[in-house]
């Protein structure tokens, strides 16, 4: 993953927080200033113009990512092991149940589902999940899967890389938490798969966003991207915590970025989509990051509205844990 120092030079003699993504920062861009961070990062590519599309995802915009798992591990000894829920609590069930398990209804109905938007524009080759994920488990064939897996993600264009990670993502979904023990088996022999083909898109985002789209094609795919990484995270964290009541991984996940605005996700035009954001322009949008940490924490205890963005509500509940969510 790509790592970057948490201000440039520019923000950090000014004293000015610094929204760190590439090839500038939000602040050297609105200012025309010369953007240098003093560790650059790896993999940035040679000579790519300043102008290019950038992905705003850097994990690091949150100071104190896993305090709410900290705070739970005051009064355990050093020796323990902490532990998220015990194995087989039903939170990890409600998880899929909330999160992946309404995706291929809400695909046929062309609605906006947790981490798939129907209004984003991809060329149909492209979209690998438009083939898979509408068809539901029994739509799954072998054939189709087969073909899917087959997919190099590191070199196809991102918009494929997405949908390919999407389809994979449901298909894993759909069998993993099966009453079948062959099912289970077969769908988690492709964990490191969906691991891989994460990075890959994180970086691939990063680096090759797509040009010439609107601004809210811009921002739909950028929170594509966001959300798609983060529920391909959450899903083998919500198998672990099932299976042994932990996650090594929980705190990272804390830590993942998205646009936290509701009623942006769930806008079906770009005119709807700019009067949610209470904006007069698509350019005056933007992206406003937050950390799933933050944004969970933010609403702990409360009872909000997320004008039906169930992503919202999926991250309230497996930080969180509301009770009116374990309802069936």
């Amino acid at each position: 993953m790509t790592t970057l120092r948490k201000a440039c030079r520019n923000c950090t003699a000014s004293k000015r927080k610094c929204v760190v993504q590439l090839p500038k920062c939000t602040r050297c861009v609105q200012k025309g200033l010369e953007c240098m961070y003093d560790l650059e990062p790896l993999n940035t590519p040679a000579g790519q113009p300043e102008t290019s599309p950038t992905l705003s995802f850097n994990p690091s915009i949150c100071d104190s990512p896993g305090y709410c798992i900290m705070k739970t591990l005051k009064f355990c000894g050093s020796d323990i092991d902490p532990a998220i829920c015990r194995p087989g609590h039903e939170d990890a069930l409600g998880i899929i149940r909330l999160g992946y398990q309404p995706v291929p209804d809400l695909v046929r109905a062309g609605k906006p589902t947790v981490f798939v938007h129907p209004k984003l524009q991809l060329h149909s080759n492209y979209n690998h999940f438009a083939a898979f994920g509408g068809t539901g488990k029994s739509g799954v064939s072998y054939e189709i899967f087969n073909r899917l897996i087959q997919i190099d993600v590191k070199t196809v264009p991102v918009e494929e890389a997405l949908t390919a990670l999407q389809a994979l993502l449901l298909y894993l979904a759909t069998f993993l938490f099966s009453p079948s023990q062959i099912e289970q088996a077969n769908a988690e022999k492709f964990l490191d798969v969906l691991s891989e083909w994460t990075q890959t898109l994180l970086e691939s985002a990063q680096t090759r966003m797509p040009r010439n789209k609107s601004p809210w094609q811009q921002w739909l795919f950028g929170e594509s991207v966001r959300r798609t990484i983060i529920m391909s995270y959450v899903l083998p964290l919500a198998l672990d915590s099932f299976k042994y009541g932990y996650c090594s991984y929980w705190l990272f996940v804390e830590s993942l970025p998205f646009d936290k605005r509701a009623g942006l996700w769930m806008a079906e035009s770009p005119q709807a989509w700019i009067a949610a954001a209470q904006a007069r322009t698509g350019e005056e949008v933007g992206e406003r990051l937050t950390s799933v940490h933050e944004f969970a924490e933010s609403h702990d205890g409360s009872d909000p509205n997320f004008c039906g963005d169930m992503f919202l509500d999926l991250l309230a509940f497996a930080h969180n844990g509301y009770k009116k969510y374990k309802k069936s």
